[in-house]
């Protein structure tokens, strides 16, 4: 498949120099004679006319022109690669009819070249021809499968994802897997070109009986977990890529996809012990020794996160990473002078910016706004085009830092610079709320909706902040279910309805909704919420399960720390 299957370069251009005739100013004038009868090019002579021809609009990218030179060459010639060459620029440009006549000819010229089979099973398939491809097509599987049993079906898929006609090539595939029903490589391309096709649940059974004829097939793993976590079912993709770590216990790709499948669902521990292992395995494995550092930052084993990342820096890689999460820990410890050290180690376009951000919030949270203010003034200077999220990272900062006075202020420079951005106008309501300025949050919030009716993130803030600090609450009901409409799975908008129909006294459809958003995101307002609303109801041992829990992962945490003090836990 090796030619076939590559993009076509016009990497042999014949150079033309020295192909011009140079006219010697002093050559005596030609004499005139009667003009004879016009001599024909040779064959020859039209040939290589339009090989060159075709090569150098081929240089000049101008495809279709070297297509018609190619085309015309390749009827004059019988040399299989003027034909070969012929056949795969038409393929490349897909002008179909072009390419099926080229294909004939360069099959008829070489009858036992694979490649010019393959090529012309691929023209007959994207000419709407499948069954005449599929003979071509038997033979092409017959002869790749005599190396490898599973490159004969690779090689099918490959030459049928490149058919626009998906269902076309998936009925093609079909039609193997039918002939072959315990071939797990039939099943396994079977189900790939189904997922190609959109065809999920067909997919899915075919790369099931896949597995159930070889367990051991890592690629159907994969695959397989890939479309069922496209479907949402996470747990389900979870079980199988349990199963095939345990069929395949040394394929790093399919423990290393488990282990963050594990850290998406929240089962810390266990995506710990997957790490652990792949480092067993392999030493060397840097990847997993970074997975283990965050782990171990995740759930505040801050030496054993520091050994991890002056491991990596020990060994000299991924040191702007290492470097950043350093500093990430000594900002958790409260120790800001020596996260500060380590953000300004940081280099490199993809962790840069953002260790400078956290800088700015060391220097808030030390409270010197003076140097937070020259610290972003500086870094806007050397970046204007990310000043808009350079101004929001700035005024982060100083919220992070409690200094939400100076947090405004400086969201009302940015505005003034930049009128009317919604993200500005959504970070100072944000901000606006801390001060106690319901009436300026509701200002900027009403500013995005009316510029923008389905933002679901402002409709969501507004309808929150109304039933959390004031007593509309179906005011504050109307606009969260706008935003539900528009983001029914976003953990925020859960929450806030949980937290509305609480208000409302509505307590079983609160719970209902606040244990959804807290299995979306556990974050520490969502289980503060969730907590209240169980502690309400009755619910006293799970309430306070919930909240230290939560407690753990977020000690910081000023809604944790208040529900605390209001219930005495």
């Amino acid at each position: 498949m090796n030619r076939l299957l590559k993009v076509l370069g016009f990497g042999s251009l014949l150079w033309l120099s020295g192909c011009a005739t140079v006219v010697d100013a002093q050559a005596p004038a030609e004499p005139e004679f009667p003009i004879g009868p016009v001599l024909q090019p040779s064959p020859q002579a039209e040939l290589m006319y339009r090989v060159l021809a075709a090569e150098l609009a081929g240089k000049r990218d101008q495809l279709d022109v070297a297509l018609v030179n190619y085309r015309q060459a390749a009827a004059i010639s019988r040399d299989p690669e003027v034909a070969e060459r012929a056949t795969l620029l038409a393929l490349l440009v897909k002008d179909n009819a072009a390419a099926l006549e080229l294909a004939q000819r360069w099959q008829a010229l070489a009858p036992a070249d694979d490649q010019a089979r393959q090529a012309l099973a691929l023209a007959l398939l994207r000419n709407g021809r499948g069954e005449e491809a599929t003979e071509y097509l038997e033979t092409v599987r017959r002869l790749a499968s005599k190396k490898d049993r599973q490159q004969g079906y690779a090689t099918l898929a490959s030459l049928l994802s490149q058919v626009d006609d998906k269902q076309g090539a998936l009925r093609v595939m079909q039609n193997f897997r039918d002939r072959n029903p315990r071939s797990a490589f039939a099943q396994y391309y079977h189900g790939m070109l189904a997922a190609a096709a959109g065809e999920r649940e067909q997919a899915l059974t075919s790369l099931d009986q896949a597995l159930a004829i070889d367990p051991k097939l890592a690629t159907a793993h994969l695959l397989r977990t890939r479309l069922l976590l496209d479907q949402g079912a996470n747990d389900k993709a979870l079980a199988g890529l349990a199963k095939a770590v345990a069929a395949l216990p040394r394929d790093r790709n399919l423990r290393m996809s488990y282990a963050r499948l594990l850290i998406d669902a929240g089962q810390l521990d266990k995506a710990r012990r997957e790490f652990a292992t792949l480092l067993n395995q392999n030493p060397k494995d840097t990847d997993s020794i970074y997975a283990l550092g965050l782990l171990a930052a995740e759930t505040r084993q801050f030496d054993l996160a520091e050994s991890y990342f002056l491991d990596l820096i020990k060994r000299n890689v991924r040191l702007a990473d290492a470097y950043f999460e350093l500093g990430r820990i000594e900002e958790q410890r409260g120790a800001y002078a020596k996260a500060r050290e380590w953000y300004e180690r940081v280099s490199g376009e993809e962790r840069y910016l953002t260790a400078q951000v956290r800088k700015g919030v060391v220097l808030a949270k030390v409270g010197d706004t003076a140097a937070v203010s020259q610290h972003f003034d500086s870094l806007r200077r050397g970046n204007p085009q990310n000043s808009i999220n350079l101004y929001l990272a700035e005024a982060e900062a100083l919220r992070e830092g409690e200094r939400y006075r100076e947090s405004f202020d400086t969201l009302d420079r940015a505005l003034a610079l930049h009128p009317n951005d919604k993200d500005l106008l959504y970070a100072r309501a944000l901000v606006a709320e801390r001060l106690d300025r319901l009436d300026l949050l509701e200002r900027d919030l009403r500013a995005i909706i009316a510029a923008d009716p389905k933002n679901g993130q402002a409709l969501n803030a507004l309808g929150y902040t109304l039933a959390d600090r004031t007593d509309r609450y179906q005011e504050a009901l109307g606009y969260i279910e706008q935003a539900l409409a528009l983001l029914p799975d976003d953990a925020a908008v859960l929450d806030s309805m949980g937290w509305v129909q609480y208000r409302l006294g509505n307590h079983v459809k609160a719970l209902e909704y606040l244990r959804r958003a807290y299995q979306v995101n556990a974050d520490a307002e969502i289980a503060a919420h969730l907590s209240e609303v169980l502690w309400t109801n009755g619910q006293r041992d799970e309430a306070r399960r919930i909240w230290r829990e939560a407690l753990t992962r977020q000690p910081d945490s000023r809604h944790l720390r208040q529900l605390q003090e209001r219930f005495g836990w």
